[in-house]
């Protein structure tokens, strides 16, 4: 399989704290991806209904109003067979992220824990495109 080059991959991140999406996209823009940068759910569904094309979302996961868990769902059916990698300050032992995550619809996806540095960051999400492209049942 021949790599994708980067500069032709467009992550969509989401998150509600804007010191995070400058830092996201300060980090992945020149690693080589295009980044487009959402403060909320709502915001990023409006992207890709305009037509914005994504090839990775990266969500985070406590939100307002919608959660990530809810806007991945959402990517779903927009989008199926979109990449999703989830961002959270929570460890995965807090309420039930980890069996969601390990036994739930997410099963394949991501997660970076917050804090991350900018080499664990790169190197997740070059992972989850070098990764096959397979939809188990009910998940990505």
């Amino acid at each position: 399989m021949v790599p994708v080059p980067r500069s032709s991959l467009t992550i969509l991140v989401v998150d509600d704290e804007p010191a995070v999406l400058h830092l996201v996209k300060s980090i992945l823009e020149p690693a080589g991806y295009a980044v487009l940068v959402a403060s909320s759910a709502q915001q990023a569904l409006g992207l890709v209904e305009k037509g914005n094309a994504v090839d990775l979302l990266l969500t985070d996961i406590n939100m307002p109003r919608i959660s990530g868990l809810v806007l991945a769902s959402r990517f779903s059916e927009l989008t199926p067979h979109l990449p999703v990698m989830f961002m959270t300050g929570h460890r995965a032992d807090n309420f039930g992220i980890e069996v969601l995550l390990r036994e739930g619809s997410f099963s394949e996806c991501k997660v970076i824990y917050k804090p991350f540095t900018a080499r664990e960051l790169i190197s997740e999400v070059a992972g989850v495109f070098e990764r096959p492209r397979v939809r188990s049942q009910g998940g990505w």
